[in-house]
């Protein structure tokens, strides 16, 4: 699938699941599967890309993804009314930041899958 095409799809697709934020897409080979933010994913996307195909996943199918990918070095917790993920990263993980605490967001949950896979996410 084009570029143009994935967009079209896309848009529609969010119109009906506006809770959709990020997007699972792979590649014709289905050898490569990346998670992205919806919006990140689009201003980024060209239109002679070749898409193989898409999901467009919540907030909640993301964490469930972290959760088993970190097996068990991730956690959230709530605190003074925020959620806050712990994060560890793998032992062999050279990590840019020391940094293992983070605002439960979606940018932080795509931001630890990116580290915690080395941006290599095979399903």
């Amino acid at each position: 699938m084009k570029g143009y095409q994935l967009v079209k799809e896309i848009r529609d697709a969010k119109s009906a699941h506006p809770d959709m934020v990020f997007i699972k897409w792979w590649r014709n080979e289905e050898d490569f599967i990346d998670f992205d933010l919806l919006d990140r994913f689009l201003q980024n996307l060209k239109e002679s890309e070749n898409i193989g195909g898409f999901e467009l996943i919540n907030e909640d199918e993301m964490w469930r993804t972290l959760e088993a990918r970190c097996r068990g070095r991730v956690t959230r917790e709530q605190r003074d009314g925020e959620w806050v993920l712990h994060w560890t990263p793998p032992p062999d993980r050279k990590v840019e930041e020391a940094q293992t605490e983070f605002p439960y967001t979606a940018e932080s949950l795509v931001k630890i899958l990116d580290s915690e896979t080395n941006y290599n996410y095979v399903d």
